[in-house]
């Protein structure tokens, strides 16, 4: 017994009878191991050793699942099959359940934005996938999301054709009226200083972001403009939608280049590839086709997907890997000039997959769609057979901070 009089062995067998036992007025939690993707330790590791031995043949045979072992994604050049992100590593679900339209990634890489039916930002913690925190950015849906080159600011737009700036700390500092139906896409030039806006009013719109103005109006399509995308460092942009057509475009002239008739049908997807000379396109007809803006020429179809092709996504490492996702809720990896996917994960969602991201770093790969869901997906490690696509740990955004989080 200590001198307030407290008997000391009473308390510790009382604690082990009772784990729910309160000493100091607090409830003692059972301590939880959460999941967590920290791949940080494992790149300074693989830099500092590049650094001091520079001719050092990686000899890596990655015999452990530690991740310290894993070859960095931009060294998987004559490895291509240890770069998918086939693994579930996490399933995130918001406490009110609405489909997602998109999802995006931080340029720091450590947190994943997703917009959703509902108007709303969720923010979800890009090492351990889990909330934290939830704003009403729209009032209607969120149909487009963009970081700008710097990161210093995010534009994102609705379904009333609104275009709203967000400070890095979630801050509106603008808002435009930019079209007078939804906003599908959003793409800013290789600065800051402009972007394009793509809407069902049937224009793509190019935008003074400094200024928060409009430059000028693209007109050309016949029907809704469902992409448009600015070229990386040239100054071209690239437009699709339900008229089955794709266009290129001279924002300095705000003139029409010219106009591919390649697809059959509506085009809901459209991406540049890592080295920038080829576009993608894929849409309703179920091919994804791939343009060589050099000779404005269809030279490759990927013709694998069962239904519509819904999102497209390219690797920030390796320029001719990309993924895509499909209204049957299957993701699909492609390495340029092949037949059939290298990897195909088959119910990745349940629903229609609306939209892919790629983390920068290249390591996780994250999937919004219909079925109320934003997944993290991650690549097997070397020791761990490939777990199903399906299932997964979920994490709602009201189980935010439960327990310890280890490092791996």
């Amino acid at each position: 017994m200590n001198e307030d009089g407290v008997n000391i062995k009473e308390l510790i067998s009382a604690r082990f009878q009772n784990p729910k036992f309160v000493y100091d007025g607090k409830r003692m939690r059972v301590l939880q191991e959460r999941k967590v993707v920290d791949y940080t330790s494992g790149i300074c590791i693989q830099r500092v050793k590049r650094r001091l031995s520079p001719l050092q043949v990686n000899t890596s045979f990655d015999l452990s699942p530690q991740i310290l072992n894993l070859k960095s994604p931009e060294l998987c050049y004559n490895d291509i099959s240890s770069l998918f992100t086939t693994k579930i590593e996490h399933v995130s679900v918001n406490k009110v359940k609405c489909p997602v339209n998109i999802v995006r990634w931080t340029p720091d890489g450590r947190r994943l934005m997703s917009g959703t039916a509902t108007g709303e930002f969720t923010l979800w913690n890009g090492y351990g996938c889990n909330f934290e925190t939830i704003l009403q950015a729209h009032e209607s849906p969120v149909r487009g999301m963009e970081w700008s080159p710097s990161g210093l600011f995010l534009i994102s737009s609705d379904n009333f054709g609104i275009i709203k700036y967000w400070h890095p700390s979630m801050n509106n500092i603008q808002i435009i009226q930019g079209h007078t139906e939804a906003v599908r896409d959003l793409s800013f030039s290789h600065n800051d200083s402009k972007f394009c806006s793509a809407s069902d009013d049937s224009t793509i719109k190019i935008w003074d972001s400094i200024e928060a103005k409009e430059e000028s109006v693209l007109r050309g399509h016949n029907w809704d403009v469902r992409a448009a995308q600015w070229h990386k460092y040239k100054s071209l942009i690239a437009s699709a939608g339900k008229d089955n057509l794709v266009k290129m475009w001279d924002p300095r002239t705000a003139e029409e280049l010219c106009t591919l008739h390649h697809h059959k049908n509506t085009i809901l997807a459209l991406k540049w590839m890592g080295d920038e000379n080829y576009l993608l396109t894929g849409g309703k007809d179920q091919v994804i086709k791939m343009v060589d803006i050099r000779t404005m020429t269809d030279v490759f179809t990927y013709k694998n997907h069962k239904k519509e092709v819904t999102s497209i996504g390219t690797h920030p490492c390796i320029p001719d890997i990309f993924v895509s996702g499909g209204t049957e809720g299957g993701i699909y990896f492609w390495q340029a000039y092949t037949q059939v996917p290298l990897e195909v994960i088959e119910e990745g969602h349940e629903g229609t997959v609306w939209s892919l991201d790629y983390h920068p770093v290249g390591h996780i790969l994250a999937s919004g769609s219909v079925d109320q869901s934003v997944r993290f997906w991650v690549r097997p490690r070397p020791d761990e057979n490939n777990e199903p696509a399906v299932g997964g740990f979920v994490d709602e955004e009201n189980d935010s901070d439960g327990g310890a989080i280890p490092g791996l």
